[in-house]
């Protein structure tokens, strides 16, 4: 894997979305925008369990997906792919829940938050880890 710049990781890190790329039951690509994290140097997204993507990252953990964006004449971002896996550990569950939650809502007590994701604990929602395998980068 290609390492990042410090100026790409901060950057990266910001990003509000990722995008998301799989095979769907068609056999098509599929690219969904998803919120994420990144959790000591690991990309990690939640989604609740009837998902359609979940369903397809379970028939084929091959995935794909871009983290990029920027004004114009100053792009930056990082294209990966690898395979996603749930992730089982409680402990690093509750890390990523409450990441998720002070990212895109301040904290994860807040009732939107809570809303989408519920509680800590919710057997609801799955946690990914995306594995890297490949990547690139670009800034320009």
């Amino acid at each position: 894997m290609k390492e990042m710049t410090e100026t790409l990781k901060e950057f990266c890190e910001k990003e509000e979305l990722l995008r998301l790329a799989f095979i769907d039951s068609s056999g098509y690509p599929r690219v969904v925008p998803v919120w994420f994290v990144l959790l000591d140097g690991e990309c990690f997204l939640g989604t609740n369990s009837p998902s359609a993507k979940l369903k397809a990252i379970k028939r084929d953990s091959r995935v794909g997906w871009v983290i990029d964006g920027g004004p114009m004449s100053a792009y930056k971002g990082a294209s990966f792919r690898g395979r996603a896996e749930e992730v089982t550990d409680s402990a690093l569950r509750a890390n990523i829940y409450n990441a998720l939650g002070n990212k895109y809502f301040g904290s994860p007590d807040h009732p939107k938050y809570v809303e989408l994701y519920g509680e800590v604990d919710n057997p609801e929602v799955v946690y990914l880890r995306l594995r890297v395998e490949n990547s690139l980068t670009w800034e320009y």
